[in-house]
């Protein structure tokens, strides 16, 4: 059972040191509201964890406690990680709060002043110049290479989890590690295929995946994600399609090539995304250090 969604006036009794609190965002089980503290915006993250419909069933306790511990997985790795590209924890150290008998897991992040690349997509903004484009791939790289540094794979990179900054040392951040996958720990159970079907990679559609799962499944991504900003489309989804039919042309539609929509793009540039939406993760560059280097202006 997904509990419901906290209100303000449930909110902000947990939370006093918080100002002017305000629902921005919610998808899932997670529900984003922004408040002021100490004079300064931040977000608190409210994640609601299921509860099990009977108190007794063995499964739906496990999965209770692995949602608990996946909140507590993606804050020990933002905590961790020291890239200017991956959002920052803030004020709210992680904490379990029990509401109307249901269980809410909450912490703050920085309030990041930007737009989401998918509403800027949606919204029919000005295509990013080339420049633009590199600097995106550089920055998700960066952070996914730091992230691949402890071993962890994204999962879920996407424009929605992509936010644009006013700023050059920061010009892109990625955000929200809820579906990370960890290469040297136990594994959490899964229900399904964990990613956003518009953006899977064609590796995450085999059951087995987790046997050979490593950071080019974020290079495909990235790839993705580069190329929906740069071009206004995705490469192979259509957005009259219900999830099978994406997941179906994600495992066996070639992707367009990203010259044939940006053709004022350099052919180096546009032959590497081409490259890195390759089916097969053997035949995507995967050296970090190239890769930035690619994306130099």
């Amino acid at each position: 059972m997904q509990p419901p969604k906290l209100s303000i006036a449930e909110l902000a009794p947990l939370f006093p040191q918080f100002s002017g609190l305000q629902e921005i965002g919610s998808g899932g089980f997670k529900t984003v509201y922004k408040g002021i503290f100490q004079g300064n915006p931040e977000v608190l993250k409210v994640i609601s964890i299921p509860a099990p419909d009977d108190p007794k069933d063995n499964a739906q306790i496990r999965f209770q406690e692995e949602c608990i511990a996946r909140v507590r997985r993606e804050v020990d790795i933002l905590g961790r990680c020291q890239s200017p590209y991956m959002v920052k924890l803030a004020s709210v150290l992680l904490q379990e709060e029990v509401v109307n008998g249901f269980t809410y897991s909450i912490y703050s992040e920085e309030f990041l002043d930007g737009s989401d690349l998918w509403k800027l997509i949606k919204g029919k903004a000005p295509f990013p110049s080339e420049a633009e484009a590199k600097q995106l791939m550089r920055c998700l790289l960066e952070a996914v290479k730091e992230i691949w540094s402890m071993r962890f794979v994204h999962r879920d990179i996407k424009p929605a989890n992509v936010v644009k900054l006013n700023d050059p040392a920061r010009a892109f951040v990625l955000i929200d590690l809820g579906i990370a996958f960890g290469l040297l720990e136990t594994g959490l159970t899964v229900q399904g295929v964990p990613c956003t079907a518009r953006y899977l990679a064609p590796e995450m559609g085999n059951p087995a995946f987790r046997v050979n799962l490593d950071y080019r499944t974020d290079l495909y991504t990235i790839a993705l994600t580069v190329f929906e900003y740069s071009a206004g489309q995705h490469p192979i989804a259509k957005d009259s399609d219900d999830p099978i039919r994406t997941v179906t042309r994600a495992l066996h539609e070639p992707p367009k090539p990203l010259a044939d929509l940006r053709p004022d793009f350099s052919p180096d540039f546009c032959k590497l995304i081409d490259q890195l939406l390759k089916k097969k993760p053997a035949l995507r560059p995967a050296n970090f250090a190239w890769l930035i280097a690619q994306t130099n202006i």
